[in-house]
């Protein structure tokens, strides 16, 4: 038969499980890359070595979901359409993997009581939770005093050009409204029976009830989805926890206004058809709150409305989900996007553990994703490379750089050291920004610490191409750590054009970061044009072009990762990512002792090229002949570069302009003075770099 291309694009999934691999859940989900023009796919799996049929069928989705426990053994399985097929690839089913029997809709929602609150909490909860969460209370405390006295949002009327506000400002004002003062008042009165609380969450419910779901409120719509992704963020819970303040005319209103939102989040979710493109990261939220919805109008929607939400919900989080999670706990989008990307769907995963007991945590993803916060998101370090967002972004987007994002995981898996961060971390809010619905956490059914296996000093997710080399990963003060990217998944989304970037921190500084910033607003040419380009990241530019970007085939390949206690190495292939070269190489290797970092380029270009190695700091750098300093107390690092050609002709600027010059990207908002540090080679067909990095620490 001939074989599927399994091309992918750069909102595809990967396939697995990847041939020969031991599988950590039972029963196991199958995916490959959808085929084009394919609507009908046979799947089958065999018992190895009999050949025994123990799981068949059709689908039309690209994925595929073994629906009962296997027995510890090896499998194989293929998928066929016509006269093409994947081709059989095996896996093993080990008797240590955990049983991860999804229920049916049908299953979890005869387990839903007839009674609010049943969100998350059911009332016989709230005070042990009281007990438990003293010191969250008091915050919510303070909260809830900021909401009274701002009151309520006005429309947003940014479509208007006499509109009072811009998208942007709009954006703003709705997380603060919707997912920080009203969840606030909605929870101080679940929990304190705050009144007055109440009553601003019943008026502001009803308010919102005013605004056309069409309009700009909506997720599906011509002027964005930011607002209506809030609303329907929050409303499942807040209507839930404040149920009996509203007369059953107005409940009707509120649970038919919810209702109407999740219609246009089934409609987004199905027109993109995420189960096969899981890379829209917008989209990506979606299922978890169709899922709250049907489970909080279960009983005031048509069963069929609850049952075809919470299918969708169970589908993508027992299958594909998540897609930029990888088994080793990475992120693929780095810190600032995972801190919240790994929040928005727990609502929905912790109500559905406290109706029927199953939890979608149990993936390794969940259950690994600490070990990655510990390296790419300790306290007190102020850029978290790579991705939208690495630079700091505590003023700019208050709460999306999650306030603390070990929480669950480092409560439920992690190691110690993660759930002393998280300490620290919660001990340092004054009032919480955006993440509140999943500050009153249930009790975990069955806490595991430790499960995440003990804190290192490196970290490698071969899954999503994100590594760290520290000094000491559980002494921010005093750790120095060099982080890299090199990742199959290319450059798409809010990952950059910046395949081997790489960057260095010491006591929580930045020394050498990425550089740039959304600007004023995501998409702006700054942001397009230079944060997410190879230019403005620590990689080269080869004839003045760098990688290109929302390309599926400029991937980074690891191959190897090395730790020996005292040096840690790693090497990458990026020849992928600049197909203007033959070969393409790059080696780190961090010396923890000397706290000395060494970078190796190694390429080969068919003809002769221009090659500019291009390196960025939030210090302003001082040469002195062949040594560059830069300083950010309490680290300073000296820099010195060799090549085969020579040293290299050396210059800098704070100008967000190509070293070739051309037009400057200026941003429309900066948070912090950017370097730009450039070494440029005379024209050769071969070149060897290296790059020395002394780090000091006072």
């Amino acid at each position: 038969m001939k074989q599927f291309r399994q091309k992918r694009s750069p909102s595809s999934i990967f396939p697995a499980p990847e041939n020969g691999e031991v599988v950590e859940l039972n029963p196991l989900s199958l995916q490959w890359v959808a085929e084009p023009g394919i609507s009908l796919y046979r799947v089958r799996v065999e018992r190895l070595p009999q050949q025994e049929t123990v799981a068949a069928g059709t689908t039309a989705y690209n994925y595929f979901r073994i629906r009962r426990l296997l027995a510890p053994g090896r499998y194989r399985w293929n998928v066929a359409s016509g006269d093409a097929e994947l081709g059989w690839r095996e896996f093993e089913v080990p008797a240590s993997a955990r049983p991860f029997l999804v229920p049916s809709a049908r299953e979890v929602l005869a387990r839903v009581p007839d009674i609010h609150p049943r969100h998350i909490h059911y009332r016989a909860d709230l005070p042990e939770l009281r007990e438990r969460h003293k010191p969250q209370l008091e915050i919510i405390r303070r909260n809830v005093k900021l909401a009274l006295s701002q009151g309520f949002m006005r429309y947003p009327d940014f479509y208007r050009p006499d509109g009072r506000i811009d998208y942007r400002r709009a954006f703003d004002e709705s997380r603060q409204y919707f997912d920080r003062n009203l969840v606030a008042c909605a929870l101080a009165f679940l929990l304190l029976d705050d009144r007055e609380a109440g009553q601003y969450a019943h008026e502001a419910v009803l308010r919102l009830c005013e605004w056309n779901p069409a309009g700009p409120a909506s997720v599906y719509g011509q002027w964005g989805d930011e607002i209506g992704l809030s609303i329907c963020r929050v409303l499942p819970a807040v209507l839930d926890w404040t149920w009996h303040l509203y007369t059953p005319q107005e409940l009707k209103w509120a649970a038919d206004t919810l209702a109407r939102h999740m219609e246009q989040l089934w409609e987004r979710v199905t027109g993109a058809e995420f189960l096969a493109h899981p890379g829209n990261s917008h989209v990506g939220r979606l299922p978890g709150y169709l899922g709250e919805a049907a489970l909080v109008l279960y009983g005031t929607i048509p069963d069929e409305t609850a049952e075809r939400w919470l299918n969708y919900a169970l589908e993508v989080y027992g299958s594909i989900f998540p897609h930029y999670g990888g088994r080793d706990g990475g992120w693929a989008e780095g810190p600032f996007y995972a801190s919240s990307y790994t929040k928005w769907y727990l609502p929905f995963f912790f109500a559905l553990e406290r109706h029927c007991g199953f939890s979608f945590l149990e993936k390794p993803f969940y259950r690994r994703v600490s070990q990655f916060f510990l390296h790419f998101a300790p306290p007190g370090q102020e850029a978290h490379p790579f991705g939208d967002g690495n630079w700091p972004t505590a003023d700019e987007w208050p709460g999306f750089q999650a306030q603390d994002p070990f929480g669950v995981y480092a409560e439920r898996f992690g190691p110690p050291e993660a759930r002393e961060f998280s300490r620290q971390l919660t001990g340092a809010i004054d009032r919480y920004e955006l993440h509140l619905l999943d500050v009153i956490r249930p009790r975990p059914p069955h806490p595991e610490p430790d499960a995440a296996g003990p804190a290192s000093d490196s970290y490698c997710s071969r899954d999503t191409g994100l590594l760290s080399m520290r000094r000491c990963v559980a002494d921010p003060v005093h750790d120095v750590a060099v982080l890299a990217r090199c990742s199959r998944y290319g450059t798409p989304s809010h990952q950059h054009a910046d395949q081997g970037n790489f960057a260095v921190l010491a006591a929580g500084k930045a020394l050498i970061a990425p550089s740039g910033s959304f600007g004023y607003i995501f998409g702006e040419t700054h942001h397009r044009d230079w944060t997410q380009q190879t230019v403005g990241h620590n990689c080269i530019l080869a004839d003045g072009k760098g990688q290109p970007k929302d390309s599926a085939e400029a991937v980074g390949v690891i191959l190897d990762f090395q730790d020996d206690g005292r040096l840690c190495r790693a090497e990458f292939d990026l020849s992928a990512a600049y197909r203007m070269l033959t070969n393409y190489t790059r080696t780190l290797e961090f010396d923890r002792e000397a706290l000395l970092l060494r970078v190796t380029d190694e390429l080969e270009a068919p003809g002769e090229t221009v090659i500019d190695f291009r390196l960025h700091s939030y210090a302003r750098p001082v040469a002195e002949k062949e040594l560059v300093r830069l300083s950010r107390f309490p680290a300073s690092a000296e820099i010195r570069l060799r090549s085969t050609a020579g040293a290299g002709t050396f210059s800098w600027t704070d100008r967000f302009r190509h070293p070739g010059g051309g037009p400057e990207y200026p941003p429309g908002r900066q948070l912090c003075d950017q370097y730009h540090l450039n070494w440029r080679f005379p024209a050769c067909r071969r070149l060897r770099i290296d790059a020395e990095f002394r780090i000091f620490l006072a």
